[in-house]
């Protein structure tokens, strides 16, 4: 694989890292949109069916993520032996500075610590957080009743 064709991967990957993110992002607002309307209010086994099915896109995601992350590494091991043979131009090298100043390796922690952030907060959100229904709902609901 040629130098221009690993860069060009490394920049798909970076899309495609912002991409999970993105799906992260939809996926975590849409269950506490649930949880508020919802789940909040339900009994323990919905809850506990609504957070493993949570858990299971955000497990399928994390999987997804790891798989792209090991495709980055050996693509950055590719520009490494470029860059032994000496073929590497200033591109590659950008590309490798970003790893030898340690970006990458903060990018991935602030990943990983955000991702296990979000999923404790959803569980307590889910199993200790007790919801109060919105003061929008309960007046509709009592002009309903009158």
């Amino acid at each position: 694989m040629s130098e221009g064709e690993v860069v060009e991967q490394l920049i798909g990957y970076m899309s495609l890292l912002l991409l999970g993110v993105s799906i992260i992002f939809t996926v975590v607002s849409a269950y506490i949109v649930a949880l508020n309307y919802f789940v909040g209010e339900a009994m323990f086994v919905a809850r506990l069916g609504a957070f493993s099915f949570v858990s299971l896109i955000l497990a399928l995601l994390t999987v997804l993520m790891v798989g792209a992350q090991t495709a980055h590494d050996g693509l950055i091991q590719r520009l490494h032996e470029l860059g032994a043979a000496g073929e590497l131009t200033a591109a590659g090298r950008a590309a490798l500075h970003n790893v030898s100043n340690g970006i990458d390796g903060v990018v991935r922690l602030l990943l990983w610590a955000g991702m296990l952030a979000v999923y404790a907060a959803l569980a307590y959100m889910t199993f200790l957080h007790r919801w109060k229904p919105d003061v929008v709902n309960v007046s509709l609901q009592s002009k309903r009743a009158s």
